[in-house]
């Protein structure tokens, strides 16, 4: 996914404040309908701490679906998110996925 994004010059998203994650929400579910979406958030290699793939800096925020993040069977290091909130999935599941290009 991330390969697919830095052949458009970008990455993928950074969501760092509400109003960021508001923006990324409406964009997607206007552009697919449907999700979930990754994003450029994990917590692979540092379980609880997540941070973004594409500078290992610490998340800003993460707003998370009731019960999330579980790390179901140990497998889940990537954040998507779906219906307006957070979740984690394995990082090796396909899927929708949001880009974030620098202007």
């Amino acid at each position: 996914m991330n390969d697919r994004c830095k052949k458009l010059g970008g990455y993928l998203v950074q969501i760092d404040d509400k109003p960021e994650f508001t923006e990324v929400i409406y964009t997607a579910y206007d552009a697919k309908g449907i999700g979930p979406f990754f994003t450029g958030i994990t917590d692979e290699g540092s379980e609880g701490r997540y941070y973004y793939y594409n500078d290992k800096k610490p998340a800003k925020y993460l707003k998370w679906r009731w019960f999330q993040p579980d790390n179901w069977k140990g497998r889940e290091h990537c954040v998507t998110f779906w219906r307006y909130r957070m979740n984690d999935l394995s990082c090796a599941k396909r899927g929708r996925y949001v880009c974030e290009v620098p202007v």
